[in-house]
């Protein structure tokens, strides 16, 4: 019979997973993979199995690290540091950009529900190109705003910075992918 660890918090199960609970961490990443998908999609573009082995590589850093955590912050802060630290890894491992075909991304159909609509959410594979290129503080920003859905608040948090350097970040990101795009705020207002 399996347990319900349904209204466990994160710490809870952190600390349950560190005592060599496996429910507790299926539980984690259970309510997580997705979340660090979206983190990780910016460094790994639309390729959906480059995508599922930085998202395996997260997932045996903590395995690997989870002793290391501290209930002092919150878990996600912590799992959400490891998965940054993950893609800046390989993004210093690989400056290669892949290219992708959107009609086969779309009509690929394992693991369809659970990433289904990555490339979607930072807007186009153009888009994840560029991001893929802007300097680490940024990308972590716009990974962790757009992809992953984190107020500023939570980012100023987990990246330990005020929130509105977080606001600055994003806003710094934002001029320069449309200055990569070639959108300015003039033809936005023409549109």
């Amino acid at each position: 019979m399996k347990k319900d660890l349904s209204g466990c918090s994160d710490t809870e199960l952190a600390l349950l997973a560190q005592k060599g609970d496996r429910a507790a961490f299926e539980a984690i990443y259970d309510r997580h993979a997705e979340g660090v998908a979206r983190t990780l999609a910016s460094f790994a573009g639309p390729d959906r199995d480059l995508l599922d082995d930085l998202i395996q590589e997260v997932f045996f850093r903590v395995v690997d690290g989870l002793d290391s955590y501290r209930p002092r912050r919150p878990f996600a802060h912590w799992l959400y540091t490891v998965a940054l630290n993950t893609g800046r890894s390989y993004a210093r491992r690989s400056s290669k950009v892949i290219p992708v075909d959107p009609i086969d991304f779309d009509n690929r159909e394992d693991d369809r529900h659970r990433v289904a609509t990555l490339a979607d959410e930072i807007l186009s594979t153009t888009l994840i190109r560029l991001v893929k290129r802007l300097p680490d503080r940024l990308r972590d920003v716009v990974s962790l705003r757009i992809a992953s859905r984190l107020t500023y608040d939570e980012i100023a948090d987990l990246l330990d910075i005020p929130a509105g350097t977080a606001r600055s970040r994003m806003h710094n990101a934002i001029g320069i992918l449309r200055q990569q795009l070639g959108v300015t705020a003039k033809k936005r207002k023409e549109q």
